[in-house]
């Protein structure tokens, strides 16, 4: 185990060193900025046995939590291929140990909704990673003797088993530890390991500070259950819900998009074809984007959807991307959608419109559109100003809603 000095002095040899309180002074930020600048601070082998150590990926990394975003500390993985969750707490009071417990099992669930292209998309927005599998080229700098297909492979299997490596890092973590114990035992579905982690804090008289890690207590193996209710069925009648769209954007379906070398493409045609040539996607699961009918192209997404996500312009110069639900398990996904709206909303950085079309429950068609619109100043930059707009909110709108349609589809 390293034991850590924070210089800020002269060396001045044998000097004692005295304990002091890790909340005098200091908070749940610092210690997760030490953990995530200095992952040696976190001894992964005495925490969690052979071949673990610890790669930091990201702090706060947002995770969806109904209508909101909720937060992990710090994000990291093995070279094993095992994520690892890190909550940072100090203990000012007698339930933050049990609100920690709690939180850090919820993220757990979260986090196994997601794949690795998932997982990538969001480290690349909200860390700038660039290029092909930043996370995997992160760890083989430190450990260059993996194998790429073979870390990727393990990374998915830990999301997919929820088979995660969880720490609460923080101080005195030494006193009600059986009671602790007693509460993980009560936990029960995603399989995860969990350890917790004590920082000791020493300083001497000039101000010299030593981080020593302490791992009071063994790892548990523990079980978790997670149970969603069920939200209410939307209805036209709801406040909430925007009104109907017009039918010129609801009955795009019956554009035939399998026609090709038609006049349907019309002059249409080579503004598409820019745009397909220029548009990049952050999430590797992604296909390009493909032809459709005049003023259209179609982009392949997961879910009850009729031909993905579209990407238009209409005559009275607006560009729009839209979402279409088909049948009665495109409408639960549209009302799981619709109560995230203010989520969606802020990730995307744009207002989404949600219209609903008044069908029977059994219908296979349309039930409801969901709509994301800009029209720009008319004048000579216009169509330059469509397609930036375009090329930025499709890659949005796919790191928003693959993750969301692929957990409401599993």
């Amino acid at each position: 185990m390293t034991v850590f000095l924070e210089e800020h002095g002269p060396d001045e040899g044998l000097v004692g060193f005295q304990r002091v309180s890790l909340s005098a002074g200091h908070n749940e930020n610092w210690l997760q900025e030490k953990l995530f600048d200095h992952p040696t601070l976190v001894p992964m082998v005495e925490m969690f046995g052979h071949g673990e150590a610890l790669m930091p990926l990201c702090r706060e990394y947002p995770l969806r939590y109904g209508s909101s975003n909720v937060f992990v500390d710090l994000l990291g993985v093995s070279p094993t291929g095992r994520l690892v969750l890190i909550e940072c707490k100090l203990w000012r009071n007698p339930g933050a140990r049990r609100e920690v417990v709690a939180q850090l099992f919820e993220y757990a669930s979260l986090m196994g909704r997601l794949t690795y292209s998932d997982l990538e998309a969001k480290l690349k927005q909200v860390r700038g990673l660039t290029g092909e599998n930043p996370m995997f080229k992160a760890v083989s700098e430190a450990f260059p003797e993996l194998d790429e297909a073979s870390f990727v492979d393990a990374v998915n299997e830990s999301l997919r088993r929820g088979d995660f490596l969880l720490a609460i890092a923080g101080d005195g973590i030494r006193s009600d530890l059986h009671a602790l114990k007693n509460l993980l035992a009560n936990q029960g579905g995603i399989l995860a390991r969990l350890a917790l982690l004590e920082i000791r804090l020493f300083r001497d008289a000039n101000g010299r500070t030593l981080l020593v890690p302490n791992v009071p207590v063994q790892t548990e193996l523990v079980r978790r259950e997670v149970f969603v209710g069920v939200g209410r069925e939307a209805s036209t009648s709801d406040p909430f819900i925007p009104p109907r769209a017009d039918e010129m954007v609801v009955g795009k379906e019956g554009v035939d998009s399998g026609t090709t070398g038609s006049s349907s493409y019309g002059p249409n045609r080579p503004f598409w074809t820019r745009f397909i040539n220029e548009v990049r996607f952050d999430h590797p699961d992604q296909p390009p984007p493909r032809h459709g009918g005049n003023n259209w192209v179609r982009m392949a997404m997961p879910g009850p959807l009729s031909n993905g996500l579209v990407a238009f312009r209409e005559a009275n110069h607006t560009a729009a991307l839209m979402v279409k639900f088909k049948g009665p398990e495109g409408r639960n996904l549209m009302q799981t959608l619709l109560e995230d709206q203010s989520a969606l909303e802020s990730e995307l950085g744009h207002s989404v419109r949600f219209n609903i079309k008044d069908v029977t429950e059994d219908s296979d068609r349309v039930v409801a559109v969901l709509l994301v619109e800009y029209k720009p100043h008319e004048g000579p930059e216009m169509e330059s100003e469509q397609m930036t707009w375009l090329l930025k909110m499709a890659n949005a709108m796919v790191n928003a809603l693959r993750p969301r349609l692929a957990a409401t589809t599993a």
